[in-house]
C-alpha cells in the first residue's frame, strides 16, 4: 500500500516505531531524576518531583499543550479532612502537580467535548539496596529491558502515554476531543496529589487512564489500602530472674502478647478469605491484613518492653464508608484489638495503641465504559489477547471515580517487581503500551478508525 493510502492507524503505529529509540530515552531521562517524596525520609533522594515535572512540562509545551501547574496545599484541601487522600502534615513546596491539555483541532469538535486524561504519579519509593543490574537512579539498558527505580512503577507508563500523545500529534491527526496528560505527586504515600487534582475541578468526560503497571491487563478495579501500627506495651525486666506479678512491679513480656496478636490476625485472615466483601471476580487474591514490620525488645537479657507491628490491609468498594474510605475496615481492626484485650488485666490497664497511617481508597468502573472497552479493542487490533483483571494494590482510580469520572488502570510493567531492587520494564511491552494508548486516542478523541481505515 502506498504512503498516501495508508490508514491513520498504520501511519501512527509506524511513527511510534520510528521514534521508539527516542521514547526509550524519554523513559531513561525520567528514571535518572530521583523523585522520592519526603515522607520516606531519604535525604539524598528527596525530592526531585519538581525536576521531573519540569522535564515533562518542556515536552508538553513543545506540543502546544495548555499547562496548569500548581503546588497543592494541605490547608486549601482541609475540607477533605477525614476522607481518603487527605493528610494535614504534607508539604508540597517544590512538589507541583502538572496537567497539560491538547485542545480539539477538528472542525467537527463539539464545544463541550469531554476529554480523555492520562493520569500518572511522578513520585517513586526510595532506591533501597541490593541492586545488581543498575543503580536505582542511573538507568541501564540490558537484555531488552530498562532498569532503574520507577521503570515499572510508574515512569514507564507515564512515558508510554506521553510518547503515544506525541506520535498522534506528530502525525497531525485532528482531535475531536481534548487529550490531557496529568502528572501528580504524593501517590506512593496516600494519593493527595490526585485529591488536589480532583479538588481543582478536573472531570474529563471520556474518562481517565492510569498507566500503572498491569502487564497490559485492563483493570477497571483497584483495591484500597490501609497502613497502620499497633504497639502493645510490656514492662522490661531481667529475663533470667523469676519475676513477681505485674501489679507487684514484675516484668511483662510484650513479645508473648505479640505472638497472641499475630495468631489472632492469622485467624481473622482465614475468615476474611471466604467473605464476599473481601473477594472479587477480577481479583486473584482476597483482602488480608499483612504484617510487614515487627519491632520488639532491646537486648537478650531483658524482656521486651513493647511490641510494635506495622501492617498493610487491602479493601474493596463493597466496604467503602460514607466518606468513601476505609472506615468500615478500620472498625473491624479496632474490634479485633478490643477482643484481643478482652478481660486481660495487664492489657486492660495498659491498652495497646492503634495508629492509622494511610488510607488510600479503592474504585471500580463498569466494564462497559468506553475507557475499559477501548484498550480491549486496541490490544486486539495489535494481535494481543486482552485480559481484564483488577489491581491488587492501590492506584489513583478511587478519587476520580467518586467524582463521577470513569477510570481504568492500564499500563506496562510487572507490578510484582515494583519497589524491588533491579526494577525494570520490558521494552517490547513498553512499545506495545505506546501503540495501544495511541490507538485509544484515535478511538476516543478523533474521527479516525483505530481498527483500520479512516471514516469517510
Amino acid at each position: 500500500m502506498s504512503e498516501a493510502g495508508r490508514s491513520t492507524r498504520e501511519t501512527v503505529l509506524a511513527t511510534i516505531d520510528a521514534r521508539f529509540d527516542g521514547s526509550v530515552q524519554l523513559l531513561r531521562d525520567m528514571i535518572d531524576v530521583p523523585s522520592v517524596g519526603p515522607w520516606f525520609g531519604e535525604p539524598a533522594e528527596v525530592s526531585g518531583e519538581g525536576r521531573i515535572q519540569a522535564l515533562l512540562r518542556a515536552r508538553l509545551e513543545a506540543l502546544g499543550a495548555e499547562i496548569d501547574e500548581w503546588e497543592p496545599s494541605a490547608l486549601d484541601l482541609a475540607h477533605h479532612a477525614g476522607g481518603p487522600g487527605y493528610f494535614a502534615d504534607r508539604d508540597f513546596t517544590g512538589r507541583p502537580n502538572l496537567v497539560a491539555t491538547l485542545a480539539p483541532t477538528s472542525p467537527a469538535a463539539a464545544p463541550d467535548a469531554g476529554a480523555l486524561m492520562f493520569l500518572g504519579h511522578c513520585d517513586v519509593v526510595p532506591g533501597g539496596t541490593g541492586w545488581t543490574a543498575a543503580e536505582p537512579f542511573r538507568s541501564t539498558l540490558a537484555d531488552g529491558r530498562v532498569y532503574g527505580r520507577g521503570a515499572c512503577d510508574m515512569k514507564g507508563g507515564m512515558a508510554a502515554a506521553l510518547a503515544a500523545i506525541e506520535a498522534v500529534q506528530t502525525c497531525g491527526v485532528a482531535l475531536t476531543h481534548p487529550v490531557s496528560f496529568a502528572s501528580v505527586t504524593e501517590e506512593e504515600t496516600g494519593g493527595m496529589g490526585t485529591l488536589a487534582l480532583v479538588d481543582r475541578g478536573y472531570r474529563p468526560g471520556i474518562g481517565i487512564v492510569i498507566p500503572e503497571p498491569t502487564s497490559l491487563a485492563v483493570a477497571p478495579l483497584c483495591r484500597g489500602i490501609l497502613w497502620g501500627e499497633i504497639t502493645i506495651p510490656g514492662r522490661s525486666g531481667h529475663i533470667e530472674i523469676e519475676q513477681p506479678g505485674w501489679r507487684e512491679g514484675g516484668a511483662v513480656d510484650a513479645i508473648a502478647y505479640g505472638r497472641r496478636l499475630l495468631d489472632a490476625i492469622d485467624e481473622m485472615n482465614t475468615a476474611w478469605s471466604t467473605l464476599p466483601t473481601k473477594t472479587h471476580r477480577y481479583m486473584p487474591l482476597p483482602c488480608q491484613m499483612n504484617v510487614a514490620v515487627i519491632d520488639a525488645g532491646t537486648y537478650p537479657s531483658a524482656w521486651a518492653s513493647s511490641f510494635t507491628i506495622r501492617f498493610d490491609i487491602q479493601y474493596l468498594p463493597a466496604e467503602l464508608d460514607e466518606r468513601g474510605g476505609g472506615g468500615l475496615v478500620r472498625a473491624q481492626i479496632e474490634r479485633l484489638l478490643a477482643d484481643f484485650v478482652g478481660d486481660d488485666d495487664w492489657l486492660t490497664a495498659h491498652p495497646p495503641v492503634l495508629t492509622w497511617l494511610v488510607d488510600a481508597d479503592c474504585g471500580e468502573t463498569a466494564d462497559t465504559e468506553a475507557v475499559v472497552t477501548s484498550p480491549l479493542r486496541a490490544l486486539r487490533a495489535l494481535g494481543v489477547e486482552p485480559v481484564i483483571q483488577g489491581v491488587t494494590a492501590h492506584t489513583d482510580m478511587g478519587l476520580p471515580i467518586k467524582a463521577g469520572v470513569p477510570s481504568v488502570t492500564f499500563g506496562p510493567g510487572q507490578l510484582s517487581i515494583a519497589h524491588q531492587p533491579d526494577e525494570f520494564l520490558d521494552l517490547e511491552e513498553y512499545r506495545t503500551a505506546i501503540r495501544a494508548m495511541a490507538l485509544m486516542i484515535l478511538d476516543l478523541c478523533t474521527d479516525a478508525d483505530p481498527d483500520g481505515e479512516d471514516e469517510a
